[in-house]
């Protein structure tokens, strides 16, 4: 039998992956463990021979896999293998798969009997995290006999019913297919256990089995038995579905029903405040299904897609100069992402290979590699990652508008209407005419979506994720769209509508109240005045700040310069950024935080290796200060702008007092450079740091010496504080800056602040939160640093407060035990 190595930095991950291949390989496969060092101090680590008496340990006639984690474990299997007998390292092979998912699906295809190479490739096929490629299945094309089942174990086909059905599987020799009918999921090899995971099959789900005439019976009766016998999980298993025969064809998701419609209220997410009552008009910006058409010239057809690639372009391009100062420089770049979807090689390779070796229509061939790179996204567990499975669909429906001569998906609206898409697309937002559109709805979509930050700028109101209750309200049904509460009403009766029109004037009131104070100073009721000033991330955004009624920039993110290019830009080149900014901004002061580029981010000139966990790894003043060349270029350019107007320097990411003080050494060394260059700069700048890090609040009281002001980042030190990755949707429970630990920490930082008479800003989400506003004012924090839009509310807001309530409210939260208790408290500021 196969034989499977598992080389690990650690023990206890490789003994522990050892015993699930054994769990889900359903009989004795010869696996090994090779994991750590003997070094009970530094554990982590790999050696050499070790591995090598692993090989050895599960050595066989037909083969070992060895599979290894990263970096140095790879180097010394490479190295074991190297050490073995000529005739042993002709049986022994690196599997270049991902360990975790490589390893058990090598595992299950050893047990279920499968060669070496069948074992290898489906190893290899976890890491593309996607199912097969969506081509008509050969069992289709020979008329196969597809049978339907209902699963009905709790878990579904999760990892050991998955392994079970393969296994059962692999013991017919014709292919299987299986598509999960209830999901829409396109079909895929039953004897692949990765085809199965990424199925997602759950308790509930009706999925069909296509087999081939000779062997379906036998098949169908196979898996009868596994449903039978609720497939290993312990929960009794209820009698099967009686099985239907069907044509062997691929599952088709059914439009939505518009013959009736729904009543009542549907709750989803607020993405733009406003209230709208009209009609609604279903926008349909699927991907839709297209006749693989035959072509007579496959040359002339791949030049027609070319030309649409063009064309669509060109209408990203001319979109973006008609929309204005409406869409911002920094939302422009969600569009650069699918200008360069449009120049990918791979994408447009995979396209033009398909026309020449199918002699089909270019558009059924776009839309096919469209949905399976969307497939490959959706399936993938980071939900920003996720969410560009909506952009992929977005430039693809663009592109198959110019193949197929269709129109824009909102240029059917007749009359002034509330919109209801399945999924929102930036391009939709794009393409919106405000005056014709009275609100938008979506079954749909999350904060974090392209089309949500573009969404979240428009005056109308906005509400994602109400459900696919959506779809059964019929085209035309009066509706009520609350975007403030984001609530959509279906059908509202005269009492609904009454108090919506009350609603719509009080918050009209309120924002008319907000804009005529967005210029004059933020002052609470018994007169205290306190600073405002606005983020920046882009010099386009200069405009909108000088509007904004902002004081200054309290943080300007210089990430922008770095972003998508060959090469980092040159001293000259930042000098002209910020002495641009500089000059716009007309003697307000601009707070220039250096570069904070994570591991996450594609900048390959940087030349960083990848990490576990970038939001802990070599960024932010990190990585400047061991990489001096970067860090003086940005200095030095600094330096150079606050010759022209006020200017400071904080640095990002500061975790102890001696990375503080040698990025001062630094800025020191630079000014005497600039010297004796003959080159002018402020000498007398103030220098500040990011409060973001708990380190850094914890040891606040020595770091405030040596600094000339403080920063609050509310996002990262609320992840650190409690340990909970702010895109991870699992643990947005965790992630709230209300939570009395976070609130302890900036003002433990405050206090320390004001101790060593500096003054003290925060720069996070947290600062432009009217709820945060009585709680901060309380501890004493000096400047609100925000998005400018959020300017106008947050003056209103202070206004309506007092000093000593809010320091009676900001000593009262510091001893409650819930971020839940907080708000509470924090409403009954005023009776509320």
């Amino acid at each position: 039998m196969i034989g499977i190595v598992i080389v690990s930095h650690s023990r206890k991950l490789a003994e522990g992956l050892k015993e699930i291949a054994d769990v889900m390989s359903g009989q004795p496969v010869p696996v090994a463990a090779a994991g750590g060092v003997d070094d009970p101090e530094n554990p982590l680590g790999t050696d050499g021979v070790r591995v090598l008496d692993a090989i050895r340990e599960v050595m066989s006639d037909e083969g070992v896999l060895v599979f290894a984690d990263i970096g140095s474990a790879r180097l010394n299997a490479e190295m074991a293998i190297d050490l073995l007998e000529p005739e042993e390292q002709e049986k022994v092979h690196f599997c270049d798969a991902p360990l975790v998912e490589g390893v058990l699906a090598a595992a299950v295809q050893i047990g279920a009997g499968s060669p070496l190479q069948a074992v290898m490739g489906e190893a290899r096929q976890a890491a593309a995290q996607k199912p097969p490629a969506s081509e008509a299945p050969r069992d289709a094309q020979s008329g196969g006999v597809t049978r339907e089942f209902t699963i009905r174990n709790p878990m579904g086909l999760h990892a050991r019913p998955a392994a079970l059905l393969v296994t059962a599987m692999n013991a017919f020799s014709g292919e299987i297919r299986l598509a999960n009918l209830s999901k829409g999921r396109q079909p895929v090899n039953a004897k692949s256990i990765n085809g199965i995971m990424l199925s997602e099959v759950t308790a509930g789900d009706r999925i069909s089995l296509t087999a081939e005439p000779a062997e379906a019976e036998a098949v169908f009766a196979a898996f009868e038995e596994l449903i039978g016998k609720n497939f290993g999980d312990e929960a009794t298993a209820s009698p099967p579905a009686a099985p239907v025969e069907t044509p062997a064809a691929a599952p088709q998701t059914a439009p939505p029903s518009s013959s009736g419609t729904l009543s009542g209220t549907l709750e989803g997410i607020s993405i733009a405040s406003g209230f709208a009552l009209g009609p609604l008009h279903h926008v349909r910006n699927t991907l839709p299904e297209i006749e693989p058409v035959e072509v007579a010239d496959p040359a002339a057809e791949t030049e027609r897609f070319t030309r649409a690639l063009a064309d669509a372009e060109a209408e990203i391009t001319a979109s973006l100069a008609a929309a204005g100062q409406r869409i911002t420089a920094y939302d422009r770049k969600i569009f650069d992402a699918h200008i360069s979807y449009l120049h990918d090689p791979e994408i447009i390779g995979t396209v033009k290979r398909r026309i020449a070796d199918k002699g089909i229509c270019a558009e059924a061939v776009w839309r096919e590699v469209v949905a399976d790179l969307a497939g490959t996204y959706a399936a993938l567990e980071d939900p920003l990652l996720k969410a560009r499975a909506s952009d992929i669909i977005d430039v693809g429906l663009r592109v198959l508008r110019f193949l197929t001569g269709g129109e824009t998906a909102a240029a059917a609206v007749s009359e002034p209407s509330v919109l209801a898409f399945a999924d929102l697309r930036p391009s939709d937002v794009l393409a919106l005419d405000e005056s014709r559109i009275l609100g938008i709805c979506a079954m749909t979509g999350g904060k974090t979506s392209h089309a949500a930050i573009l969404a979240s700028a428009l005056s109308i109101p906005v509400v994602f994720a109400v459900g696919e209750q959506l779809a059964g309200v019929a085209e035309g049904t009066q509706v009520l769209l609350d975007g403030t509460a984001g609530r959509l009403t279906v059908a509202p009766d005269p009492a609904a509508i009454a108090t919506m029109k009350k609603d719509r004037k009080t918050w009209e009131d309120r924002r008319a109240r907000a804009e005529a104070l967005k210029t004059r100073p933020a002052q609470t009721s018994d007169g205290h005045e306190i600073r405002v000033a606005a983020n920046m991330a882009s010099v386009e955004e200069l405009g909108v700040v000088a509007t904004s009624g902002a004081q200054e920039v309290g943080l300007l993110r210089t990430e922008f310069l770095y972003m998508r290019r060959e090469a980092a830009p040159g001293e000259d080149e930042q000098y002209e950024v910020y002495r641009t900014l500089v000059a716009g901004l007309e003697g307000r002061p601009l707070t220039v935080r250096t570069a904070d580029i994570g591991g996450d981010k594609p900048v390959p000139y940087m030349d960083r290796p990848p990490e576990a966990n970038p939001n802990l790894g070599w960024r932010g003043l990190r990585y400047s200060l061991a990489v001096p060349e970067f860090f003086d270029v940005q200095l030095a350019a600094i330096l150079r702008a606050s010759a022209h107007g006020p200017v400071r320097i904080m640095f990002p990411l500061v975790s102890t007092l001696q990375e503080l003080r040698a990025a001062k050494e630094r800025v020191r060394a630079v000014m005497a450079t600039l010297r004796s260059r003959g080159l002018a700069f402020d000498d007398t700048l103030e220098i500040g740091m990011m409060i973001e890090v708990p380190a850094a609040a914890e040891m606040a009281d020595m770091l405030a010496p040596e600094v000339d002001f403080f920063s609050i980042g509310t996002n990262d030190l609320t992840q650190y504080v409690m340990a909970a990755d702010r895109a991870n949707a699992r643990v947005q429970d965790l992630f709230d800056p209300f939570n009395p630990a976070v609130l302890r920490m900036i003002a433990r930082s405050i206090e320390a602040a004001h101790a060593a008479d500096i003054w003290i800003g925060m720069c996070g989400a947290m600062a432009g939160s009217p709820i945060a506003a009585p709680i901060l004012l309380g501890l004493g924090l000096d400047e609100f640093s925000m998005t400018p839009s959020d300017i106008a509310e947050f003056k209103l807001t202070v206004r309506d407060l007092a000093l000593p309530d809010c320091r009676t409210l900001a000593a009262d939260v510091l001893k409650l035990s819930s971020a839940d208790a907080v708000r509470e408290r924090v409403a009954g500021l005023h009776g509320g």
